[in-house]
């Protein structure tokens, strides 16, 4: 489920109450920034969020006691669609590196048409921490003049970097998740209970709800046992059976994955040999993918420095 369909927000409760009670006073600053680690559900927040504003004068407007979005609206059904003509979304297409200045165009030339209706236009950014320079420096200049029919969400993965001149020119929301939440969270995404089921070996790493809804369907994918098998389980099957050869699976899973085994390993040796290892291995991961090179020989080399050595 994308962050846009998702209509029930779990967790963050105090924060957008919070926001809410700024909207009630006419005191929304026009220039807001969500930050928080990557995972936590800062998209969804967004989304509910621009609902809110958008259905205010709409029928089947937003549930403020359930922090619920309603089916039936509007602006809900226009934004899945891609269709609302007060609202515009950019964020880095999957074959880029980051968001391009022809994005931030596309900015100007939707602030330019007119506003439909009563509703003041939202620009969403999610993801500001993958503006390159040229992109940033243009949307600066797009901040910078005073707007005030244009109501700007910025995302922002507060473990990156962002220009300082760009978070200076919004008003910070920051974004942190209870971990009773994403218990919540992932067993609302796939509508049971099945954290439970999740091997404890996963849960000590502390995840975030992404990287379990991820880690479930991977389970699902290979047909293997959530509950019975460990994270050395998982990245031995991934290497002996060259899963990561999968195109069906997401290279992006499996980085985060190898990350998690050397963290659980780091956690239980505390060697900076371990760490040293770490940082190469995502170095050299990030590398592999960028310049499509042979994923093999580095799976092989992870397994005869690290796993074939315990």
């Amino acid at each position: 489920m994308k962050p846009n369909e998702t209509k029930k927000l779990i967790g963050h409760k105090n924060e957008f109450d919070e926001l809410i009670n700024i909207i009630k006073n006419n005191k929304l600053p026009n220039k807001i920034l969500i930050s928080g680690e990557k995972g936590i559900g800062k998209s969804v927040f967004s989304y509910h969020l621009i609902n809110y504003l958008l259905s205010k004068n709409e029928k089947f407007l937003y549930n403020t006691e359930l922090n619920q979005i309603n089916n039936n609206n509007k602006s809900f059904n226009l934004i899945i669609n891609a269709s609302h003509p007060n609202f515009i979304n950019i964020k880095k297409k999957l074959d880029k590196k980051s968001i391009e200045i022809s994005q931030i165009r596309e900015i100007n030339n939707f602030i330019n048409k007119s506003v439909y209706g009563i509703q003041n236009k939202i620009v969403l950014i999610d993801g500001v921490e993958n503006l390159s320079n040229a992109s940033g420096s243009a949307l600066l200049k797009i901040l910078e003049e005073p707007r005030n029919n244009v109501q700007f969400i910025l995302i922002y993965d507060s473990s990156k970097f962002i220009l300082d001149t760009i978070k200076s020119r919004c008003i910070e929301f920051k974004l942190n998740l209870k971990d009773e939440d994403i218990e919540k969270i992932v067993d609302t995404y796939f509508e049971n209970n099945i954290f439970d089921e999740i091997n404890n070996n996963f849960k000590d790493m502390y995840l975030k709800p992404k990287d379990y809804i991820n880690l479930i369907n991977l389970f699902k994918e290979l047909n293997l046992d959530l509950k019975n098998n460990n994270i050395d389980y998982l990245i031995k099957h991934i290497i002996s059976s060259k899963i990561y050869k999968n195109k069906n699976i997401s290279s992006k899973i499996i980085k985060t994955l190898i990350e998690i085994y050397f963290l659980k390993t780091y956690k239980l040796i505390r060697e900076n040999d371990i760490y040293s290892l770490a940082k190469y291995f995502n170095k050299k991961y990030s590398e592999t993918l960028k310049y499509n090179l042979d994923l093999e020989s580095l799976f092989i080399e992870l397994k005869l420095k690290l796993i074939d050595e315990k």
